[in-house]
Formats: C-alpha cells, sequence, structure tokens
C-alpha cells in the first residue's frame, strides 16, 4: 500500500491563500483497503451524514471548524482501526478548485437532499389528505403518519446543519414540513374533552397511550418537566406539539396553556396537577421533583428546595444554546431522568432510616 505522503501528494495540493477573506477548508485524504468489503460503502454514508463533499477521488472537504474537524479525525480513526489510511488537513485554497466551486458543490448536494425531503413531506401531505377525504384514516394508520412525519423532521433537521451555505432548496423543504404537519393536524376531530377540569377523580393512563399532546412554543421548567412526566408516566407513545398561544392542534390534549385541563390549579404548577390527576403523588422521588418545579416556576419558595437554583442555572443555559423546542425536550429529559432516580434513592433511604427509627423507639417502649 502507498503512504499516506504520496497518496496526498498525487491527489492534491494544498495552498496557502494570499486573501484573509478566504473560506477556510478542513480535508480528509483516505484510502481504503479491499476488505472488509463494505467498509467503502459504510465511510461513504458517513461521509454523507456529515454533510462532506467530494473535491477528487477519495478526498473529502468541509468548512473548517472545531466539529467538522472532530467529525473527520473520528472518520480518520475508523479508516486506519479498519486497515486503511487516512489523513485530515487545513488550508485556506485548494489547487484546481475555486472557493466559489466548492461553495456550488455544497449548495448542490444540499439542494438535492432538500429536493428528496420536500418530494417525501408532500407524498405523505397528498396521502393523508386523501385518506382523511375517503374517511380510511384510522387511529393506526394516524400513528404511522406522524412516526413517519417524525423521521421526515430529523432527517430534515440533519440536512439543515450541514447547509453550510443556505441552499436555495432548504425554504421548499421547511414549507413542505409545515404543509404536512397541518395536514396532519387537520385529518381528525378533536378528542371530547373529559367531563369536568374541577373533577379530580384519578384518570386512568390507559386512555391516554399514543395522544397528541400540545403546549405553547419556549418551553421552560414546568412544560418540560410535564413533558417529561408525560412521556414517562402517562402515555408511552406520545406526540408533542409546541405551538403559539392562538394555535390549537385538532384532536391534541393541551396542556400548560390557558383553559386547559392540565395546567396550573390553585397553587399547583401543571406538573403537580398532572400528578395528583393521575395518581401518580405516592411514586418515589416524583413528588420531590414537583417541590424543586414549583419553586422555579412558580418562584414563591413554598418548598426552599436547594435543587431549584441548579436545575433552573442548567435549563436556562441549555435553553439559550437549544432554540429548538423538541431538541431542548430531548436533552433536558436525560436531567431529568437522573434528578428522578437520586431523588427516588434519597426518598427510599430517608423512609428506612424513618422505619428503623420507629422500631427502635417502639423497642424502647
Amino acid at each position: 500500500m502507498r503512504p499516506i505522503v504520496t497518496l496526498v501528494t498525487l491527489h492534491i495540493t494544498l495552498q496557502k491563500a494570499n486573501s484573509s477573506g478566504s473560506q477556510n477548508w478542513i480535508l480528509l485524504v483516505h484510502l481504503l483497503p479491499a476488505r472488509p468489503t463494505n467498509l467503502r460503502v459504510r465511510i461513504w454514508r458517513k461521509l454523507q451524514k456529515i454533510g462532506a463533499v467530494a473535491i477528487k477521488n477519495s478526498v473529502y472537504v468541509l468548512p473548517a471548524n472545531d466539529k467538522t474537524n472532530e467529525d473527520f479525525q473520528w472518520l480518520k480513526q475508523e479508516i486506519e482501526s479498519a486497515g486503511g489510511e487516512a489523513a485530515v488537513f487545513r488550508a485556506d485554497s485548494v489547487e484546481g478548485a475555486t472557493d466559489a466551486e466548492i461553495v456550488a458543490a455544497f449548495r448542490k448536494a444540499r439542494d438535492e437532499e432538500f429536493a428528496a425531503i420536500t418530494s417525501t413531506l408532500d407524498g405523505l401531505s397528498g396521502k393523508v389528505r386523501a385518506a382523511a377525504r375517503a374517511k380510511h384514516l384510522s387511529a393506526g394508520r394516524l400513528a404511522t403518519h406522524e412516526a413517519e412525519l417524525e423521521r421526515l423532521h430529523s432527517e430534515l433537521e440533519r440536512v439543515i446543519s450541514n447547509d453550510f451555505f443556505e441552499a436555495k432548496a432548504r425554504a421548499a423543504a421547511l414549507s413542505a414540513y409545515e404543509r404536512c404537519q397541518k395536514a396532519i393536524r387537520a385529518s381528525q376531530a378533536p378528542v371530547k374533552a373529559p367531563a369536568s377540569a374541577k373533577e379530580l377523580t384519578v384518570l386512568a393512563t390507559k386512555d391516554y397511550q399514543g395522544r397528541r399532546w400540545v403546549t405553547r412554543r419556549n418551553i421552560h421548567i414546568d412544560r418540560l418537566a410535564s413533558a417529561w412526566l408525560i412521556k414517562q408516566f402517562i402515555d408511552k407513545r406520545p406526540r408533542f406539539y409546541f405551538v403559539n398561544e392562538s394555535e390549537t392542534v385538532e384532536n391534541a390534549i393541551p396542556f400548560d396553556m390557558f383553559g386547559a385541563e392540565f395546567t396550573h390549579q390553585g397553587d399547583d404548577c401543571t406538573f403537580e396537577t398532572l400528578l395528583k390527576r393521575f395518581g401518580l403523588s405516592d411514586i418515589q422521588g416524583l413528588s420531590a421533583l414537583a417541590e424543586i418545579v414549583h419553586d422555579i416556576d412558580l418562584k414563591d419558595g413554598k418548598f426552599q428546595r436547594l435543587e431549584a437554583t441548579g436545575l433552573n442555572t442548567i435549563i436556562n443555559g441549555m435553553s439559550e444554546s437549544l432554540k429548538d423546542d423538541r431538541k431542548l425536550l430531548r436533552q433536558v429529559s436525560f436531567i431529568f431522568d437522573g434528578l428522578f432516580m437520586l431523588l427516588n434513592k434519597q426518598t427510599e433511604k430517608k423512609s428506612r432510616k424513618s422505619a428503623t427509627r420507629k422500631r427502635k423507639s417502639a423497642g424502647k417502649k
């Protein structure tokens, strides 16, 4: 096998640009072994996933930044561990290709990906509308369509994250996503509301499976914690929607919204209301977590939970860096998972200590 230095010489020459305003690039040059035979396809797919563009045979380029450098370094490590050779370089310019040509290649690649997503989304929208008109849209089919929309949304987010130079087809893809979302929202009549918000009878979680849940956009502590609670303890297959104050979602259950059944009741925040309505207050750790959420959301110092300041600071920081409500909920859910487990253990430990003290006290008598 030829050494990687020779490979670089054969395929590409790096130059220092004279202009300080030129685009900086990072390049991956690689040579793959004949085996394993699936390595070439695997590496190609990963290059597509991170948005890299080929400028010569076995030479891929990305705009230079910390993330793209890390992406290429991981690929380099994978190639070398499989017996291949790879090198990662930074360059101000690349001989044989101008910055404008490389940028055009990126835009073309993203335009093709956006166009494919747009076509799929429009196809899904048409399928949903046709089924709704023919009254063939069962709950099972609707759930399948919503799952497909979630998958396409994730794919759209991935392509957007790789759209380094604002490809023209991005706007059409975003519009197609909005159209598809609206088609699915309008596909069924609203579900009848429960008898009365004032009737605090315990609700059965089995009646709330696979449902749509809607709340206001720009979620913070109470809506974040409530969505986590719904996913973990109420509805194992929820579909969340985040809307403007005046928006509604057909066939959806609102929470932490004006006039909703599941919202602030008395001096309870929405998280506390959900605990009481679904009979979850006795679960170890949830009551303690509710006290923390209450102190952060209502700012009345009712429970004086020391954890409130730290959790609020973390969520504020994450909200600044993650402007997408779905992404924020996914990330913050891990924090709630860990906090719940910790509080659960602490509560159990306190209960055991309390029981031990009672036994000792009874023995002395």
